[in-house]
């Protein structure tokens, strides 16, 4: 193997073990700040022992998220070195805000949140949970910034090192749309002309709000997770989990219709500004009126065709609103007129070979995202469920079989929304390729020219080691703590 996928494949194995905590922390932080309200609101006593009880629960998580995202950040310096030097202006920015601003916030705070109870007011303590749930949040906000910049570039321009008149080194600004030759791109950068349209790309929003609701989602199953567990147990020193299970199950709710809508908004802007990675969802070869969307199939990328069941028109609707629009497929992406850019003496027949070298793994694209929407839908069906049992009154049943089920199925369903992220974060990164920055810069042109296969391998089985030995542990002292339950009331000062 050479460098350039070994560097592929550390980057998903430690971006993706990774990405399992902070949609945890963001989604779990909001819910715990829904139960401290509560116990403002309501003076329930419940609802104190509830939040800080998960927040110690948050403070493991915030713990090893931390550990995993500081082994992900080398990678920039060492693997992938040719990428930081070219956009590092840019894609620096908004991780040294996350870095400085996003993160002091949510570990200063989470300090006093833990540790503050009977020390400080309970306003202030509320004050804390907030700002912990704030920094969580901010730290999404620039992280996908900066990725969304790699995947619609904005608010920036090309600079180029040449020789000046009198023999300077001077820095000369490329035209708009120049995609860099790759004996270029050593002396070539990105440099930020506008922040905020650089910052608020044409994808950061639906992708922030999308991944938010998602983040959520993760939050409110790890709740009915931790709650259904005390229901089945019918532990008495974890009397919250009741109230508490009312209110994950609205949260889920609400997260559930927040992230259809962010998804589908999202896919609506991919056919603007990715054409080419919303057709490789769709594994949609041919430009066409009333295009068929797979419900579900296997591609041939060799032969460029589907086997499975389609639905005539639905792709058109909801990627125009439209059953009859046109669809743009990828026989015919990227255009022509990108394509000289790159290949300005190639004629058209050429173009027409050359192009699939411009298109992601269209298999990998196509079954991921369908994975996604499939661990959605059974998400939906779980909190359906869970609805109908609340209006029949019977959700906190303990004597009714469907509701002892339904709590036994919540136990394993944290890991629905989180293979879901996973699967779905796969398929846009992955949908986007061979690009790194969408249209500008290849990935296999961004990887190290230094480091060697071996050397690469070596570090991947370390990082392989590592991560086993934090999961085994952060497994047992969670799941520890949720065994062991709550602090008893009148130990903890209540």
């Amino acid at each position: 193997m050479d460098a350039e996928l070994l560097s592929r494949i550390q980057f998903a194995l430690t971006a993706g073990f990774h990405f399992i905590f902070p949609p945890i922390t963001i989604g779990f932080g909001l819910f715990i700040v829904l139960i401290e309200g509560l116990w403002l609101k309501t003076g329930d006593t419940r609802y104190r022992r509830a939040a800080e009880f998960f927040l110690k629960l948050f403070g493991l998580l915030f713990a090893i998220g931390v550990a995993t995202g500081i082994v992900m950040v080398f990678q920039f310096g060492t693997n992938w070195p040719v990428y930081s030097n070219f956009v590092g202006d840019v894609f620096g920015s908004p991780l040294a805000i996350e870095a400085t601003f996003a993160f002091f916030m949510e570990s200063s705070f989470l300090g006093i949140a833990l540790w503050g109870w009977n020390r400080v007011g309970k306003k202030t303590h509320f004050f804390s949970t907030v700002m912990v749930c704030v920094g969580a949040h901010l730290s999404a906000v620039w992280i996908i910034a900066a990725n969304s910049f790699m995947q619609t570039p904005a608010g920036f321009e090309l600079q180029k090192l040449a020789v000046g008149a009198n023999g300077a080194r001077v820095w000369e600004t490329l035209p708009h749309g120049t995609v860099p030759a790759v004996a270029d791109i050593a002396s070539t950068k990105a440099a930020i002309t506008n922040f905020w349209e650089m910052a608020l790309n044409p994808s950061t929003l639906d992708r922030l709000t999308h991944t938010l609701a998602a983040s959520w989602l993760c939050g409110a199953f790890l709740a009915l997770g931790i709650c259904g567990y005390y229901i089945v147990k019918k532990r008495a020193d974890a009397d919250f989990a009741k109230p508490c299970a009312n209110v994950a199950l609205a949260f889920g709710v609400i997260s559930s219709l927040l992230m259809l809508a962010t998804g589908h908004a999202s896919a609506r802007k991919l056919a603007h500004t990715q054409p080419e990675k919303l057709a490789a969802f769709e594994a949609h070869y041919e430009t066409e009126a009333h295009a068929p969307l797979y419900l579900f199939g296997w591609v041939d990328e060799k032969a460029q065709t589907v086997r499975g069941v389609e639905v005539g028109g639905w792709f058109s609707l909801l990627a125009y609103g439209n059953t009859n629009a046109v669809v743009t497929g990828l026989r015919d992406l990227p255009t022509d007129d990108f394509l000289k850019k790159i290949h300005p003496e190639a004629t058209a027949a050429e173009l027409a070979d050359i192009r699939p070298q411009y298109w992601a793994p269209i298999n990998f694209t196509f079954q991921s995202f369908r994975a996604m929407v499939y661990l959605g839908g059974a998400m939906g069906f779980l909190l359906a469920w869970g609805c109908l049992l609340w209006m029949f009154k019977k959700l906190l049943r303990e004597d009714f079989k469907w509701a002892r089920l339904f709590w036994l199925a919540c136990i394993p369903s944290v890991l629905l929304p989180l293979c879901a992220s996973q699967v779905g974060w796969a398929a846009a990164e992955v949908g986007r390729q061979p690009w790194i920055v969408w249209h500008i810069l290849k990935t296999q042109d961004a990887v190290t020219t230094t480091a060697l296969p071996a050397e690469i391998l070596a570090s991947t089985l370390l990082f392989v080691c590592i991560f086993t030995v934090l999961t085994a542990l952060f497994l047992y002292v969670f799941f520890k703590k949720i065994k062991q339950g709550p602090d008893i009331p009148h130990a903890a000062g209540y």
